[in-house]
């Protein structure tokens, strides 16, 4: 059994996914953290500024994304 490749699709959906939830937290700040998360301290603070994964969680799927575009010119 091999790993399932990702498609375009899958890949797209996780950035729409990531752009929400960093949009989500930006504008309801710590309303959109879990009661979890904000038990061990990770406030919106956290994810927006001191460790800026919200943001990275974008800029990786971006990243994702230009790749495929990418295979997808030298296949033409």
């Amino acid at each position: 059994m091999g790993v399932k490749k990702r498609t375009y699709d899958d890949v797209l959906a996780d950035l729409n996914k990531a752009k929400a939830k960093l949009k989500d937290v930006q504008e309801r700040g710590n309303e959109a953290i879990s009661e979890y998360d904000l038990s061990f301290g990770y406030d919106a603070d956290f994810y927006l500024n001191r460790c800026p994964l919200l943001a990275n969680h974008v800029r990786y799927f971006e990243n994702e994304l230009k790749q495929f575009e990418a295979k997808q010119l030298t296949l033409f």
